[in-house]
């Protein structure tokens, strides 16, 4: 079932943030996203959220700040249904464009971003930790307008 975010599923986004990422967010993180207005909808399965995907709008862009799936629900499409949503709800808003930052190593992510349409505009050096210090960032976007 896919669901909106709500500030009561934080636990539930952490125990996946830590066990997918090198560097998850922090309970602080997604407490901020909240205050801050950011929208984000999830996965559930049998009452365990198995994915999220959590975005800031504002103005005429649309930022995926975050959007992670639990390692036995990879390589399923609950990523790419959550994006689907998510760049759905931004066109609705009027939104013309959407950004996102994917690790460089990322490969699996980055083939769907270019399936779904994103160009590769730049990159971020050293934005994310690592084990060994950091790792660039690839930025991607997509026009929201031709798709409307």
């Amino acid at each position: 079932m896919l669901r909106s975010l709500f500030q009561s599923d934080i636990d539930q986004l952490l125990r996946i943030e830590k066990s997918v990422h090198i560097s998850p967010w922090a309970s602080e993180t997604f407490k901020a996203c909240f205050q801050a207005g950011y929208v984000g909808w999830l996965v559930e399965i049998d009452k365990k959220v198995i994915a999220f995907i959590i975005t800031s709008i504002a103005s005429e862009e649309c930022h995926i700040l975050n959007i992670c799936v639990d390692r036995d629900f990879q390589r399923q499409g609950w990523g790419r249904k959550l994006l689907d949503h998510a760049l759905q709800h931004a066109k609705q808003q009027r939104i013309s464009i959407a950004y996102l930052e994917v690790r460089r190593s990322n490969s699996r992510a980055i083939a769907l971003y270019k399936k779904m349409k994103f160009h590769l505009i730049g990159e971020r050096k050293g934005y994310y930790v690592t084990v060994s210090g950091n790792e660039d960032a690839l930025i991607f976007a997509m026009s929201l307008v031709d798709s409307r």
